[in-house]
This record gives C-alpha cells, structure tokens and sequence, in this order.
C-alpha cells in the first residue's frame, strides 16, 4: 500500500431563448509556424483498440496515435506519441465533425473514460466523431513514471523519485504544451475548429487552448470550471469551504433519511462525523485493506462528495463504520493504490495496457502549471484562515500547498485564459460543487472577455453534465449541436 496517502488532493474524471450561432465549417485552418508543418501534415491511422477489449468502451472504437514535438520550442527533437480514440458520429443528421473530449484531473485518461461515457454522449455522439485522448505524461501518452513510491512518505522523496525516472519530461507537461497538442489533434481528425467538451480541469485546459489559438476555437464548453482568479491557496481555501459545505448538504439529507449517524438535523449528524473523525485520529480502526486513521476518514468522505450518486454508498460505509467495519470507507478513500508503478516499462510502447499513474500525473502537471513552492512556515502562517473555512477539511486541504516541495520549478502561464478573440463559449458551475465551487464559472467567463455565458445548475456534485439533469443536457446539446447559447443568467 502506498505510503503517500497525505498527499491525495481533492480530485485527480442546462434553458430557452435561445441566441443562434452559425454552424463553423470549412477550409483545414492555417499551418502554424515553420518547423511544424510535419506534425500538422499528419492524419490519425484508425485501428484495434487493444488495451480496450476487456473496458467499457464499445465494440466499434477506433484507436491511434498523433506524434507532437516534446519541446515546441524545437520542434526537431524529441517526439510524442498521444494516444487518441474515436467513436464515429452515428447519425442521424449531418456530421458536425468532431467533438474532442477531455474529463479533467490532470491525469485521467480520456481514451478510456470517452469509451466508458459513450451512453451518456450518445446524443452528441449522433452528430459528432468523439474524440478521446490521452494528454502528455498521462496512461498510454509518454506516462509520467516515478518507480515504486510504496515507500515514499514526503513530498521531497516523491518529487526525487518523479526526477529520477521521468525528469527529461517533467519540463513540457505543462497545461500550454498540452493546449498545443490539442490543436495538432484538431488538425490531425480533419477539423478546421476545435470542438470541445472539458471537465475540472479539461476546463481550464479549454479556456487555455482559447487564449493560445482564438482563430481556431469551435464550440467549447467547460463544466465543473476552476476559477482563474486564484491562487494556489485561494483555490486551496474555496475547496476547504466547498468541501464544508458540500458535507453539511449530505448531513441535512441524511438525517431526512434514516442515517446511520446519530442526529435528527444536519447540524446533529455534521456533529457526530466530526466525533468520528476525532475518535480515528485517537485509533485508527484497523482493516484488512489497513489502518483507518482520521485523514483515510476525511479523504473518504470527499471522495463520496465529488457526485450524489455516492451519496447512497457513503451512508453504507458509515453505517459499517459505526459497526465496526472501516472497509468500506477505505475503499471510498482509496478506489484505486498508486505506488508500485512499472520501474523498466518502456515509456511509449502503446498499445498495450496503460500505467496507472493518474494521481502522479495530477502532480506532474499541477506542479508544472504553478511557480509556488511555500515553505511550511508560509503554510502553517494560513493555520487560522483555513480553520475557518472548514474545520473539519481545512488543515488536510491546507497540507496540499506543500505538494509540489522538491519539483522543477514551474510557471503559471498554464493559468493565462483571456481569449477576447475567440467567439463565445458556455461554461456550466454547479451551485453545490465542492472541487471547482460556484463562483469559478462565471469568474472564468468574464476571465475569457469574449462574451461567454455562464450557466447555472442548482445541484450537487463536481460537474453538471453528468448529474441527470434534463435542463442541463437540452442546453449543452443544443449549443453544441446547434450552436445555440442559454441567455445571460440562466438556471437549471
């Protein structure tokens, strides 16, 4: 089991009066600057998808590679191979081209989600090839590798095992490389424009691709948004508060509904998880899968408050936590172990079974996209602040500050989205969205300066498209399908 369980962030995957917007349609977009005219030359090899065959996704997708330079800088070294899939449009009705998706982390595979997701985009599906893709440094793409981290305990030991393994990358995984990776796919399937669909942090990836190619940008939506107004321990505190306020959500539903923790009222149950908390941090509760301590409790609990779908599975593990039984609430924590990755696996030989390594990924990329590396002094002078944003949450977020300690140093260009020459794009915020809270959409559609609406959905969980919502759904799909945005305010 992997000894660097402090580290997890929070997760590393809608309206009338209508306003018509035409159809982007077409001559293949300009070749960009000299010395990469081989990579935008280059058409996608549609084959088997072999690694897919015991996965989700159906039958009929197709797989391949897109090659991109390691350094656009120079354009002649070192090359990529991204893994990319397709599901091709469906019909009826004309073909739109394609619709390139990416379900955020940094670090989730979009190869494999876009197969596991294909019922819930079946209706964009009709219309568009779906595009999945894996970025840079993440599964079947050149995968960030850090060796066996079973016995890594600091973020210092974690940032010199990544170097170590996968430092001649660590430099050119950053959000604006990726961004650039995406338009040689956009160019690669054929479209003169992007279409594009991004979740979390394929959200910030979509605004970042708008701020480096304006001319090139279809239609875009982004759903469940960062807010780019942030800094690091900005977004640190908005998660502390969201999180707090998320669990005070599921604490009010669940004393509606017979919960397994004592109290008649959500400020009753919210009581008896922070006791619980409390009494772990005395005694972990030991378990076939390991010890129970206060932090697995906590990380369980986010983890459960990403989706109400989870909400039904975190009443089960409490109520095998209050019995006893802590198995349930480690596997909430812990879905998925990440250390013991394949030290001498080659770093390109995809097809073949993808590496796991999402949640270094996640590192790799967020550490590249930010120049902070605060002391633990500067950290801990924020005791007070994140305290009062969650005293439940706050000092576990408040520890993920000190995550990228020992990484190359980084920038925050990843973080520059102003595109006032791109045509409007629909961002989603979910009012109840503990990971990317409300504010962040509305924050990244004024940030973008080209007119962009926000739309609100009433709900709960990170992401609004995925949440059963028919109003949510009807709105996305029309403005993709038919280039129609949600007027200025509108609700779901």
């Amino acid at each position: 089991m992997a000894g660097w369980r402090w580290l997890r962030r929070p997760a590393a995957a809608t309206v009338g009066g209508l306003v018509a917007i035409t159809p982007f349609t077409g001559a293949v977009a300009q070749v960009p600057a000299t010395g990469l005219r081989e990579f935008y030359h280059q058409r996608v090899h549609w084959g088997a998808c072999l690694d897919l065959r015991d996965a989700a996704a159906p039958a009929r997708t197709r797989c391949g590679t897109v090659r991109v330079p390691l350094d656009y800088r120079h354009p002649k070294g070192a090359t990529l191979d991204l893994a990319v899939s397709k599901l091709a449009a469906t019909g009826p009705g004309p073909r739109l081209g394609s619709l390139a998706v990416n379900f955020g982390g940094p670090g989730i595979s979009g190869v494999t989600e876009v197969g596991a997701r294909a019922k819930d985009l079946a209706a964009l599906n009709r219309r568009y090839d779906l595009i999945g893709f894996d970025p840079r440094g993440v599964a079947r793409s050149a995968p960030v590798n850090c060796g066996d981290l079973s016995e890594v305990t600091t973020p210092a030991q974690l940032a010199k095992a990544c170097v170590h393994f996968s430092g001649w990358m660590l430099p050119f995984v950053g959000t604006p490389d990726v961004a650039r990776d995406l338009d040689v796919i956009r160019q690669s399937v054929g479209d003169a424009r992007l279409s594009y669909l991004g979740f979390s942090y394929g959200a910030r990836l979509g605004a970042v691709y708008a701020h480096q190619f304006p001319a090139r940008v279809g239609r875009i939506v982004l759903d469940g948004v960062p807010d780019p107004t942030l800094d690091d321990a900005g977004t640190a505190l908005a998660q502390a508060r969201g999180f707090q306020k998320a669990l005070g959500d599921f604490a009010g539903d669940c004393a509606a509904h017979h919960c397994p923790v004592p109290g008649h009222s959500g400020a009753e149950v919210m009581t008896g998880l922070t006791k619980t908390a409390d009494r772990l941090d005395a005694t972990p509760l030991l378990t076939a899968g390991g010890p129970l301590d206060r932090l697995a409790y906590l990380q369980g609990l986010r983890n459960a408050l990403y989706s109400k779908d989870n909400w039904p599975y975190l009443r089960q593990a409490l109520a095998g936590l209050h019995g006893g039984d802590g198995r349930l609430m480690l596997r909430l924590a812990y879905p998925g172990e990440f250390g013991g990755q394949a030290v001498g696996r080659a770093l390109t030989d995809w097809p073949g079974p993808p590496q796991a390594n999402t949640e270094t990924a996640n590192l790799a990329v967020d550490c590249r996209d930010t120049s902070g590396r605060p002391t633990p002094r500067q950290v801990h002078a924020l005791d007070a602040r994140f305290a009062a944003a969650s005293p439940l949450f706050g000092p576990s977020v408040q520890a993920t500050l000190l995550s990228c300690t020992g990484w190359p140093r980084g920038t925050d260009t990843g973080h520059r989205v102003a595109a006032p020459d791109a045509p409007q794009m629909l961002t989603v915020a979910t009012t109840g969205d503990p990971a990317t809270p409300y504010p962040g959409a509305q924050r990244m559609a004024t940030a973008l300066a080209n007119g962009s609406r926000a739309l609100t959905y009433r709900g709960e969980g990170h992401g609004a498209y995925f949440a059963h919502n028919a109003c949510v759904r009807e709105a996305v799909d029309a403005y993709l399908l038919d280039g129609a945005l949600p007027p200025d305010g509108a609700v779901c």
